[in-house]
């Protein structure tokens, strides 16, 4: 992730981020007739927001059941002990895992949430073994199936509060 530099976002900046989260691949002369600016005001924003950190990367959205991943699992992990080597052990762990789409390092009762995408519940099995049972910083860990993604890549919201 890239650190993220001082820089004052104008009302046509978030506008532009709010479009490109919705399609990145938008043509920039497409984007500039929606802003009602220049396609090259278009093209150094997108630069200046990138060199700042505002926008971390450009990705491609994959479908899940294209590429027999359509098992998302919801994980809530507990630790042995919340001190600065255990979690970021299992931080790293975590990053280095792809089954693992999201983690995020929580207060209250789990020290862990994490969301898995596997192809079928045998892989989440084998997943688990691995990852939790076999690791001794692990307390417990609590999984629920997910029966169906209602909301899931939702853009962030980029209005300004006095906006």
């Amino acid at each position: 992730m890239t650190e993220t530099r001082a820089l004052t976002l104008d009302a046509t900046d978030r506008r532009l981020l709010g479009l490109l989260q919705m399609d990145a691949n938008r043509p920039a002369k497409e984007l500039a007739a929606e802003l009602e600016i220049s396609e090259s005001s278009v093209q150094r924003r997108i630069r200046r927001l990138r060199t700042a950190g505002v926008i971390e990367r450009m990705v491609a959205v994959v479908n899940p059941a294209a590429v027999d991943r359509s098992l998302f699992l919801v994980v809530d992990v507990t630790l042995e002990r919340e001190d600065v080597p255990t979690v970021e052990a299992f931080k790293r762990q975590m990053r280095a895992n792809p089954e693992v789409v999201q983690c995020y390092h929580l207060t209250g009762e789990h020290t862990f949430m994490l969301v898995v995408c596997l192809p079928s519940m045998d892989a989440f099995a084998a997943f688990a073994a691995a990852v939790f049972d076999n690791n001794r910083g692990v307390k417990k860990f609590r999984t629920s199936a997910v029966m169906a993604r209602v909301k899931d890549r939702a853009p962030i919201p980029v209005q300004g509060s006095s906006e």
